[in-house]
C-alpha cells in the first residue's frame, strides 16, 4: 500500500530554519544524529565522502559530483501515518504532545528535539532528502519481494527543496518511493542526502571530534559511527567511532558540580573542589525568583593551551545536546588572570532547564539568550565560577610552568656547572630562586620554544651573581663582622657578576658573528637581512660607532639632527642641504670623534656596477655654518 504524504510549510520557514541556520555539513549531520537519539537508537551510522567537497564551483556555476551522505539509525522508526502526523509537521511542540511526550519510549531519554525544526537542517547544504523509515507495531504485510511477512510498516518519501520553495505558502506533496508500504524485518530510519551545494565534509578525525563536542551524552546504549564512503572496507581510517569529548585537565584545578540523590527525596546539588571536599562559596546552580536552577558537570584548566575552538571555554549542554559555548560567561576584559583563563579554562556544564518553560537557546544552538533575566542570573553565576577557578589555579599553573622549564632547560645542572665552587653556594641558590620566579611567570607556549628557553637560561645566569652582590651589600650595611672579610666576600661576588656580564656580551656577539658567516655564504641572502643585523649590532662595522638613521633619505638625517641639536643645546641650528638630499644610504653612523660614516650594503657575491660605485663615492655634506659650533662639525668619510 502506498501513502500520500503532505507537508504544509511556508517558504520563509524553510529559508530561515534550514538554509540560513545550517550551512555546515557537521551541523546538519548533528541534527540528524540527534533525531536518532530521540528515536531510542543505540547506534547511528554516518556515511560520507570525508574531507571532500560535495560539489564543484567554477565561474559561479555549481556542478553536482553525484555524492551522497547517509545517516542510518536502529531506532523505533516511523510508520507512514506517523510521518504525516509528526515528521512533516514543522513547529509542533513535541514534549507536550500526549502521544510522544518529553521522554523516549524505550530508554526514557530526555528528548533533545522540541519543535521539529532540525529536520529542515539538510536543506542548508543539499537539494534532496530521501527518507526510508520502518516503525510502529509488528504487523503482517508484503516485503520487498512481495512475500507475506510480519514486520514493520515502511514509509518512503523524497523531499525536494526546490519544490518546497516553489510558492510562498502551499501544501507540498513529496514524491513517494518504491519501498513505501512494504514490511521490513527491523525498525529504523535511513536519511539520504543528495544534490549538494558547494560544501565540504570535514576529514574523518576532525568530523569525529566535532560530533563528540556537540553531544554530552554518556550511555552504554548509545553510539555513533562514521564511515568514509570513498574508502573500501579494511582501509585505514575508513571508520571512526565517535567517543567522548575528552580534554586532559591540569592537576588540582577541577571543580565538579554534582547531583546527589538520597532515596526518593528531591536531589541536592554540591560543588566539589580539587581536594574532594564540598565547597561552601560555590554552588552547583543558582536561585532565581525563588526557584533553584541546577547546573551539573565540571570546570577546570586544561593541561595544554587551547588546541582548537572546540575545547575553548565552557560547553553548555541541554538534554545532552550542545546549547552554547562560552569562554568566560561574557566577563569584561581586564580582570586578574585573564590571559590564563582565556587560554586554559575548559568545562562541560549541563543545564536541562535552558529550553523550558522559556526557551533560552538560540535556534542555531550557537549561544544562549543572555539578555533574558534568567540568562543574566546564569551569567552572573558562571562569572563567579570563572573567577574562583582563576584564583585557585594560580598555584598549579605556576607549578606546571616550573616543571616544564626544569625539563626543557635542565637548569639545576646548568647552574651547578656555571658556579661549581663551594664558595659560590649563595650564587647558586639565588640563581635557582630567580629561575623559579621567572619560569613561573612565563607562558607555557614560550616554555615550549627552545630558543626562548635558552634566552631565559642566559638571563638567569646573568642575574644570579648580581642579585647575590646586591644582597651582600645590604648585609654589609648591617654587619658587625670583620670589615675585611665582608669586603673580600663582596669583591669576589662582584668579580663573578662582572665576568657573567662579559660572558653574556661575548655569547651574544659570537651568535651575531655566526649569523654573519651564514648570511655571507648564502647567495639567496637579501640586503635587508644584513640591514636588520647591523641595526641590532652596529659594532660589526666599528665598536665605537652608533647608527643615526637606517635606510632613510639624507633630508631626514638633516631634520633629525636639527631636532637633536635643539634638544641638547636649546639653540636653533640651520644646516645647508645635502648635494643629493633624496639619497637613502643603508646606514648613517656617528662616532665620538665627530665623524659620520655612510654604509651601503649589497647581497653576497654581488658584483658592483659603475652606477653603484658612484653611489658610494663620498657625499658632500653641508658645510659648517655660523650657528654650528666647532665641536658639532661633521666630517664625511
Amino acid at each position: 500500500m502506498s501513502n500520500k504524504y503532505k507537508m504544509t510549510i511556508s517558504r520563509l520557514t524553510v529559508d530561515k530554519l534550514g538554509v540560513k541556520l545550517y550551512d555546515k555539513v557537521s551541523a546538519v549531520i548533528a541534527e540528524l544524529v540527534a533525531n536518532g537519539y530521540d528515536a531510542d537508537a543505540t547506534k547511528v551510522e554516518v556515511s560520507a565522502p570525508m574531507g571532500e567537497f560535495l560539489a564543484t564551483k567554477t565561474k559561479k556555476k555549481l556542478k553536482d559530483k553525484g555524492c551522497a551522505i547517509e545517516v542510518k539509525d536502529n531506532g523505533i522508526g516511523m510508520t507512514p501515518e506517523e510521518v504525516n502526523d509528526f515528521y512533516l509537521v514543522v513547529g509542533k511542540e513535541r514534549r507536550t504532545d500526549p502521544k510522544r511526550g518529553d521522554r523516549s519510549p524505550i530508554y526514557a531519554r530526555k528528548v533533545m528535539g522540541r519543535k521539529g525544526v532540525g529536520k529542515l537542517a539538510p536543506f542548508g547544504v543539499c537539494q534532496k532528502m530521501e527518507i526510508i523509515s520502518s516503525g510502529g507495531k509488528k504487523i503482517f504485510g508484503k516485503d520487498e519481494g512481495g512475500k507475506r511477512k510480519k514486520g514493520y510498516l515502511t514509509a518512503h518519501l523524497i523531499l525536494d527543496k526546490s519544490k518546497i520553495l516553489k510558492d510562498t505558502d502551499h501544501a507540498y506533496f513529496p514524491d513517494v518511493g518504491k519501498l513505501d508500504g512494504v514490511i521490513r524485518p527491523k525498525p529504523g530510519t535511513l536519511l539520504k542526502l543528495t544534490m549538494f551545494d558547494h560544501r565540504k565534509v570535514p576529514a574523518i578525525d576532525v568530523f569525529e571530534r566535532q560530533l563528540a563536542q556537540r553531544f554530552g551524552v554518556s550511555s552504554p546504549n548509545w553510539g555513533v559511527m562514521l564511515t568514509d564512503s570513498l574508502k573500501i572496507a579494511g582501509t585505514q581510517d575508513r571508520t571512526r567511532v565517535v567517543g567522548a569529548f575528552t580534554i586532559a585537565k591540569m592537576d588540582n584545578t577541577e571543580i565538579r558540580l554534582e547531583e546527589v540523590r538520597k532515596g526518593r527525596g528531591k536531589p541536592t546539588y554540591s560543588a566539589i573542589g580539587p581536594d574532594g571536599k564540598r565547597m561552601t562559596d560555590i554552588t552547583a546552580g543558582f536561585q532565581y525568583e525563588g526557584v533553584f536552577y541546577p547546573v551539573t558537570g565540571w570546570m577546570a584548566y586544561s593541561k595544554q593551551p587551547y588546541r582548537d575552538d572546540l575545547m575553548a571555554g565552557a560547553r553548555i549542554y541541554c538534554r545532552g545536546k550542545i546549547a552554547a559555548q562560552t569562554h568566560i560567561f561574557n566577563m569584561k576584559a581586564g580582570f586578574t588572570g585573564e590571559y590564563d583563563i582565556r587560554s586554559y579554562l575548559v568545562g562541560e556544564l549541563h543545564a536541562d532547564w535552558l529550553d523550558e518553560p522559556d526557551d533560552l537557546i538560540r535556534t542555531d544552538r550557537r549561544d544562549i539568550l543572555w539578555s533574558h533575566e534568567l540568562g543574566q542570573a546564569f551569567e552572573a553565576w558562571g562569572q563567579d565560577l570563572v573567577k574562583k577557578i582563576g584564583s585557585m589555579t594560580r598555584g598549579p599553573k605556576r607549578k606546571r610552568a616550573w616543571q616544564l622549564f626544569e625539563e626543557a632547560s635542565e637548569i639545576s645542572e646548568v647552574v651547578a656547572k656555571a658556579y661549581p665552587s663551594p664558595t659560590q653556594r649563595a650564587i647558586r641558590d639565588n640563581t635557582m630562586e630567580m629561575a623559579k620566579l621567572l619560569a613561573q611567570s612565563t607562558r607555557e607556549e614560550e616554555l615550549q620554544d627552545p630558543a626562548h628557553v635558552h634566552a631565559l637560561v642566559n638571563l638567569i645566569l646573568l642575574l644570579g651573581p648580581h642579585i647575590t652582590l646586591d644582597r651582600k651589600l645590604r648585609e654589609a650595611a648591617t654587619s658587625t663582622d670583620n670589615p675585611l672579610s665582608v669586603i673580600t666576600g663582596i669583591l669576589k661576588t662582584a668579580r663573578i657578576a662582572e665576568l657573567a656580564g662579559f660572558g653574556k656580551i661575548a655569547d651574544d656577539r659570537v651568535k651575531v658573528i655566526k649569523t654573519v658567516e651564514q648570511l655571507k655564504d648564502d647567495r639567496s641572502t637579501l640586503e635587508s637581512a644584513f640591514q636588520d643585523l647591523i641595526e641590532q649590532a652596529p659594532w660589526l662595522i666599528n665598536p665605537q660607532w652608533s647608527p643615526i638613521t637606517t635606510n632613510q633619505a639624507l633630508s631626514t638625517l638633516k631634520k633629525e639632527f636639527q631636532k637633536f641639536y635643539k634638544l641638547r643645546t636649546g639653540n636653533e641650528l640651520v644646516l645647508a642641504d645635502f648635494s643629493d638630499p633624496k639619497k637613502q644610504p643603508d646606514f648613517v653612523l656617528s662616532s665620538q670623534d665627530n665623524v659620520i660614516q655612510i654604509i651601503e650594503i649589497k647581497k653576497p657575491h654581488h658584483g658592483l656596477r659603475n652606477d653603484e660605485m658612484e653611489r658610494i663615492m663620498p657625499i658632500r655634506l653641508p658645510p659648517k655654518t655660523p650657528s654650528l659650533p666647532h665641536d658639532a662639525a661633521c666630517i664625511a668619510r
